[in-house]
């Protein structure tokens, strides 16, 4: 039944003045939307069991009320809890009592992994908003705090469980070398899990650039140390340099109903995020079940492990660009009034605010604190930049041959490497009296993939190396694209995307920041060009 748009108040919230889902509405959803290539596509019903009568009992969440009686949990790097057998024999119990609960109950791990599948797939549509407007999770502002709270509340759960209030869950510390493989205590017991890639099992460290050869069986695994510098330098790419805006690491601005629609991923969500689930996938299933496809991801505990890291890595990100205590990423109330809803540790079905997930410290937990190697990863440009300015001017009459002006219309697939030629705005058109730094941000705009397919391209700014030799490692890297199967499962349109990563140090470090232009390439990866397109590419600057 098609809704007429209108605006409801509950609690004095207008639902078309935030993000929020209407329960009423959950209906089956696609594992993929059209011919994936192994035909895989599948339905699926992810909806939870209405009660009796017909409408849920819905309660505020309160903010737990700090007190001696409620310890603050700390969640430890899982590679350290494995030599404590106290808190495993817990963990174990605790996952063996959820998986041992009726399908049904909200406790259940059943119930608990098809989460993700409601809400990052698609089956409930947004409230308020005229027709069948999906509510999605990923590739916007809502990504971080929602994860925060799907995360938050398992773990409670799993605490209520075995009786436990100080119960917390491990995190995953693949930015540290030492936790980079799959955490061994994933590998055993309750916690592990037969539908995982058997190449990407310990010791070897995880591939945080993963490309799609890397999860096909024939390709050759770099060596431990070439692989851990390699994540490194991403991280710091991804948590410093390219993410230096609110934005830029949260993902684009969703607003309610169609017309409000965005798909821009943040810096983390690409990588490591994406890349993770896909590293961890079984590639021989065809959807890369159970991680590397959305609907089946959270069937795996290690999902649980990646999602605290994830969680984690937005905290650092807050304390490293002065976002301390409460103060939000963006102060519009439509962001900070959206809201989720989950099932608490008392079985009670709760309305949780993104204000309310800003300040971890009000939740009642923290992260034990560990070595930051990726903050002193900083790259070094592959050629010296007087040398790679003389090199790019000689190129350019090659480079004619395949150029594609930004001043041209695509959309261009990626069968190759892309290089453009793109001019930056004149400093004259940032508005006078602004404050905060200006940053130089690249915007990939338009960029679609075959529905069904993974797809990954890396972003360089000058580069003069071959790109086959190119990764992370080299200044020249902005970022990447990294898409999971399933992810636009549920988007209208051909799924379009934008990607936007900062460059206003790299520009530095390159010496080209008061260049009239820079060559970027868009490099795929794996052969999954064919399938990607690129509208066009630009630059602009962010206060």
């Amino acid at each position: 039944m098609r809704e007429e748009k209108r605006s409801t108040v509950t609690n004095g919230i207008s639902a078309m003045c935030t993000l929020s889902p209407n329960l009423s509405t959950c209906h089956s959803v696609s594992s993929q939307i059209g011919d994936t290539p192994q035909k895989a596509s599948h339905e699926l019903n992810c909806c939870p069991a209405l009660p009796d009568s017909g409408k849920p009992i819905i309660k505020d969440f309160q903010l737990p009320t700090p007190s001696a009686a409620s310890p603050i949990r700390v969640r430890r790097p899982a590679h350290h809890v494995a030599r404590d057998k106290e808190y495993l024999a817990k963990y174990n119990k605790a996952v063996s009592i959820m998986k041992r609960l009726p399908p049904d109950h909200p406790h259940s791990w059943h119930r608990q992994s098809q989460i993700h599948c409601i809400y990052c797939n698609g089956a409930y549509n947004q409230a308020g908003a005229a027709g069948d407007v999906p509510f999605m999770i990923h590739e916007s502002w809502l990504f971080f705090p929602f994860h925060r709270f799907y995360v938050y509340f398992h773990e409670r759960i799993l605490g209520k469980l075995i009786g436990d209030d100080a119960f917390a869950l491990p995190y995953w510390n693949y930015d540290s070398p030492d936790g980079m493989p799959i955490p061994d205590i994933y590998t055993e017991g309750q916690l592990n899990n037969e539908k995982r890639n058997a190449r990407h099992l310990p010791p070897a460290p995880v591939a945080i650039d993963i490309t799609p050869e890397k999860v096909d069986e024939g390709y050759v695994e770099p060596d431990a140390a070439e692989q851990t510098a390699t994540n490194l330098a991403l991280l710091y790419q991804h948590m410093v340099s390219g993410a230096s805006k609110p934005e830029l690491f949260m993902g684009c601005k969703l607003r309610p109903g169609e017309d409000g629609a965005c798909s821009g991923m943040g810096t983390i969500e690409t990588a490591p995020h994406n890349s993770l689930h896909l590293w961890v996938g079984n590639t021989d299933l065809p959807e890369y079940e159970d991680m590397g496809t959305i609907y089946a991801a959270a069937r795996d505990p290690v999902f649980y492990a990646h999602h605290t890291n994830i969680d984690r890595l937005w905290a650092l990100w807050r304390r490293l660009h002065g976002y301390r205590g409460s103060r939000p990423e963006f102060d519009d109330p439509l962001w900070l009034d959206s809201h989720f809803y989950f099932y608490d540790e008392n079985a009670d079905l709760v309305r949780v605010r993104v204000r309310d997930a800003i300040d971890m410290d009000r939740l009642g937990y923290a992260y034990e604190e560990v070595d930051l190697p990726w903050l002193d990863a900083r790259p070094k440009p592959s050629v010296a930049p007087e040398l790679a300015r003389s090199l790019l001017r000689a190129k350019e009459k090659d480079y004619d041959n395949m150029l594609r002006m930004a001043t041209n219309k695509g959309p261009w697939t990626l069968e190759g490497t892309v290089r453009v030629q793109v001019a930056r705005p004149p400093k004259s058109t940032i508005k006078a009296g602004q404050e905060e730094f200006e940053e130089d941000v690249l915007v990939i705009e338009g960029i679609s993939v075959e529905k069904g397919m993974h797809a990954k391209f890396d972003i360089y700014v000058n580069l003069v190396v071959d790109e086959t030799a190119a990764s992370p490692k080299l200044r020249e890297y902005a970022g990447c694209f990294v898409k999971m199967k399933g992810a636009d499962v549920a988007m209208k349109g051909g799924s379009i995307r934008n990607m936007k990563v900062g460059i206003s140090e790299i520009l530095e470090d390159l010496e080209a920041g008061e260049d009239d232009s820079i060559w970027v390439s868009l490099v795929p990866r794996g052969g999954t060009g064919n399938a990607t397109r690129v509208d066009g590419i630009r630059i602009e600057y962010m206060q």
